[in-house]
């Protein structure tokens, strides 16, 4: 027989009455709870947007580098660099050209190999007048230095000043 209030027969021992029992003191409900979000980096979307923005980058970075960057490292290196000539053997001269037998160095050509042209005469001054102009070979350099050996045509522009700059020499 069961007691009015109970679900349990008269026989269970129950050191307390089953009313008396606490079912506040845990909940026995499961609360809804929201899935956890995946994190940021492992969305398809995020790295649609990283792809996109990685091509965009490089689209611009690559012709930055290329065509204004190195240019401006290339001439700041060949405005630091110098020609010095150990020898220069004059032969065949006339009122408007000579042959020179050249034997030079170039300094501070910058840390990396290179072919050095010149695409344009060399224009020689002297007291700030155009003594004349000639052409030069291409030549290799590396480490910082290179040589040049040639054998060019000089064409004398202003023969007056030539032969001031002859006798002062």
């Amino acid at each position: 027989m069961t007691q009015p209030g109970t679900s349990r027969p008269d026989g269970d021992d129950l050191p307390y009455d089953e009313r008396e029992e606490d079912y506040q003191e845990f909940e026995e409900y499961d609360e809804v709870q929201k899935p956890k979000a995946r994190p940021f980096y492992k969305r398809k979307k995020y790295w649609i947007f990283c792809a996109i923005l990685t091509v965009i980058v490089v689209a611009v970075a690559v012709p930055l580098a290329l065509f204004v960057i190195l240019p401006k490292v290339a001439q700041v290196i060949l405005d630091n660099s110098g020609m010095s000539f150990k020898s220069i053997q004059i032969t065949n001269p006339t009122n408007t050209s000579l042959v020179m037998d050249m034997n030079g160095d170039l300094t501070n050509t910058g840390p990396f190999s290179a072919t050095i042209k010149f695409p344009e005469p060399i224009e020689v001054y002297y007291k700030d007048v155009l003594l004349g102009s000639m052409t030069l070979p291409d030549t290799k350099a590396s480490g910082g230095k290179g040589s040049l050996l040639a054998t060019q045509s000089f064409k004398i522009n202003d023969p007056e000043a030539f032969g001031s700059f002859s006798a002062d020499m």
